[in-house]
């Protein structure tokens, strides 16, 4: 007797969460994803061993590819410390969503990492790489470039800069008249620096170039405010500035030590306005919570932002945090035209993104004003709790009187 059986249903293997570049239902995507992953695994095959000369090695592979002898050698370093992170090994290997461009910047801000801390930073580094929403914009390589910063500084591992006190400030004189100036400052000092000039370029219409000219002969008085982000419920916890990201232990204290204004950032999240133009505290709120512009891959710091209101001001939406996204004069432009759309969670300020074309994303914001980033911030100060007491007990060994209530940052 034939008994006939029905096939089962096909099952439904479209991950839940995915980056916008390995977006199964995005033929590009698809496309893209089997590009990368045949690069990868060419390059893979192809990396000499550490026994190999290196020399040799590049120049090879350089007349075989016809690549740069300088990118040759870059990749060269970012498969192997790809290999000594086997977690984010192990993922890119399953996503291949990482190009290699995104390998090498990696490869560039874990130099001279202390290899102690190696598992530390392979999984943190592989948690920030792994998709938590669907079709969620990948981290570009400047905002990996800083997750790794502020991971090697959680850990309180010396970052190299490639600069050395002899060569922190040159002037080159060229053919054409003209002088290059080139000067090495703290991230913060730099940022400060930087908003000067535009600021003073922007009120006066002068190039930036003769913005800083004034700045440095003393021909201006300028104020830059910068914003200072901390939780004040956690001890030991990181300092997040506006434009530059999270500080290390000993510039965030130097700076907080600095800040001669503080505000509850908390009591601004229920804040409402019927004004159209929103208030400094408002302002601060949504900065803190975007860091950059809210569109996909858009690194333009989110103080150089305007603030756009979701639902428009004149159509009755307020001015608060819930209804406000930080985006550059570009994308916001494109959202006043309609051809870009958008809605967004107030509370963690994840928000989907739908072009005209019907492309669309999903965008998790790493400003300190984030679940994500409060996640983050207690961690750090765990840790860091943690390398106080180490500290403590190493020196109580040693017979050196330690103070409890002062932190040695």
């Amino acid at each position: 007797m034939l008994t006939n059986h029905s096939d089962p249903p096909p099952q439904d293997t479209t991950p839940v969460f995915y980056f916008t570049v390995n977006n199964p239902a995005n033929p590009m995507a698809v496309a893209k994803t089997a590009i990368r992953t045949h690069e990868h695994l060419y390059w893979d095959a192809h990396i000499p061993d550490g026994e190999i000369d290196h020399e040799l090695a590049v120049a090879s592979l350089s007349i075989a590819t016809g690549e740069p002898r300088g990118r040759i050698s870059n990749l060269i370093l970012a498969f192997h410390q790809l290999a000594e992170l086997p977690l984010l090994h192990q993922l890119q290997h399953r996503l291949f969503h990482l190009d290699l461009q995104r390998l090498i910047v990696i490869s560039n801000a874990l130099f001279g990492l202390d290899p102690e801390h190696l598992p530390v930073i392979d999984e943190h580094l592989t948690g920030y790489l792994t998709p938590t929403a669907p079709n969620q914009s990948l981290p570009t390589a400047g905002a990996i470039r800083n997750r790794i910063k502020a991971i090697r500084d959680m850990v309180d591992d010396p970052r190299a800069t490639g600069t050395t006190a002899e060569k922190d400030f040159t002037v080159s004189f060229g053919a054409d008249g003209n002088a290059d100036l080139y000067a090495s400052l703290s991230e913060v000092d730099g940022h400060v620096v930087e908003e000067a000039v535009k600021k003073h370029a922007r009120a006066t219409g002068k190039t930036e170039a003769e913005a800083f000219r004034d700045l440095v002969l003393g021909n201006i008085n300028i104020q830059v405010i910068l914003n200072l982000y901390r939780a004040n419920d956690l001890a030991e916890s990181p300092v997040w500035a506006n434009g530059v990201g999270w500080l290390d232990a000993t510039s965030g204290e130097h700076w907080a030590g600095r800040a001669d204004k503080h505000r509850d950032i908390d009591a601004t999240r229920d804040k409402h306005l019927t004004s159209h133009d929103p208030s400094p505290d408002i302002t601060a709120a949504v900065e803190g919570r975007d860091d950059t512009c809210s569109f996909p891959n858009c690194r333009v710091k989110a103080m150089r932002c305007d603030l756009d209101h979701r639902v428009n001001h004149a159509d009755g939406g307020c001015t608060c945090v819930g209804n406000l996204k930080g985006l550059c004069r570009h994308h916001h432009n494109g959202k006043t035209s309609g051809r870009i759309k958008y809605l967004f969670d107030p509370v963690t300020g994840i928000g989907v993104w739908l072009l005209v074309d019907g492309t669309w994303a999903v965008t998790v914001p790493e400003g300190p004003l984030t679940p994500t980033s409060a996640r983050w911030a207690q961690t750090v100060s765990q840790y860091r709790t943690k390398h106080r007491a180490r500290w403590a007990a190493a020196a109580k060994a040693e017979g050196v009187e330690v103070q409890d209530e002062e932190a040695p940052f």
